[in-house]
């Protein structure tokens, strides 16, 4: 059995029902009412437990939500590979959340996450009072615009992440054999054990037949890494509230010119790119995301 070894607050683990879209599993971190509230967004395959060292020293400063979204962790909510046309799908599950809970929030994601978040802060900028978002998926425009278009004629191009994700293994024998097998490879070599650890702890579920399986199917994660080519640039424009990007350096979602079109169409944000770090920057540097969460709060 692996065990957490780290002294981070733990969450309390809760279902919110969303009527019309399902039922979600969150991870909360309470906190004294007068402190802001944040909701955070995971990235694609993984889940809200992932971000427990990220989120838990993060008490002292805000109540905390982490959202397993549709497909990932322990959320119930259909998820069906064929029905997912696009990142609207996760966008409406959050302004949904947020509506739920009744009061403005923070937002911050990572990933996929941090699109989404973005998306949703467009979508409800009443409900958002700043945004941060790690290594978010905001590719040039003209691929966004190429990609959509492909998905629309039903000729989508190769896409090497959704590939990769259809044929990665679900099942292992324990939760020890998962961490084996990941520690120090592939996506996983810069994470600390400890995130790893909680990775696994948020994304599988038991077998009858005492074997553990990943909660978000491959099938689901390689559906989401394709529909990411839906046009978002629109939504970019539309965001009201603070915003800070943190970006790596090896390997990041942005990339070319992206950074600097971004400042042009939204020159009040600010963009930071964190030498030595790659898409994985939340796990290799948690106190620079979390700085810039404190920060935006104020």
């Amino acid at each position: 059995m692996l065990q957490r070894t780290s002294s981070s607050p733990d969450p309390v683990r809760q279902t919110i029902d969303l009527p019309g879209h399902g039922s979600f599993s969150v991870l909360r971190w309470d906190g004294e009412s007068a402190k802001p509230l944040l909701v955070f967004a995971h990235a694609t395959g993984f889940n809200a437990g992932t971000y427990r060292e990220l989120l838990g020293p993060l008490t002292d400063s805000f109540r905390i939500l982490a959202i397993d979204q549709r497909g990932h962790g322990l959320s119930t909510a259909d998820a069906e590979p064929d029905d997912l046309g696009s990142w609207d799908t996760f966008r409406d599950d959050l302004v949904a959340y947020l509506d739920h809970l009744g009061e403005p929030a923070f937002l911050s994601g990572h990933s996929m996450g941090g699109r989404v978040a973005m998306l949703a802060a467009a979508r409800r900028p009443d409900a958002v009072r700043g945004l941060v978002m790690v290594e978010p998926v905001l590719m040039h425009p003209n691929v966004s615009r190429l990609l959509a278009t492909a998905r629309r004629f039903g000729r989508p191009p190769p896409n090497p992440l959704a590939q990769g994700a259809a044929r990665r293994r679900a099942v292992f024998g324990t939760r020890q054999m998962m961490f084996d097998a990941y520690k120090g490879r592939g996506a996983f070599a810069t994470w600390p054990d400890q995130v790893l650890r909680d990775y696994i702890h948020g994304g599988t579920r038991d077998l009858p037949n005492g074997e553990v399986t990943l909660s978000c199917a491959p099938a689901w994660e390689s559906a989401t890494f394709a529909s990411a080519g839906h046009a978002f640039w629109r939504a970019l424009g539309r965001v009201r509230c603070p915003v800070h990007v943190l970006y790596a350096e090896h390997e990041s979602t942005l990339r070319g010119d992206v950074p600097e079109l971004i400042r042009e169409r939204q020159p009040g944000w600010t963009l930071d790119q964190i030498p030595g770090t790659t898409h994985f920057l939340p796990m290799e540097r948690p106190e620079l995301v979390r700085d810039a969460l404190r920060k935006i709060a104020g």
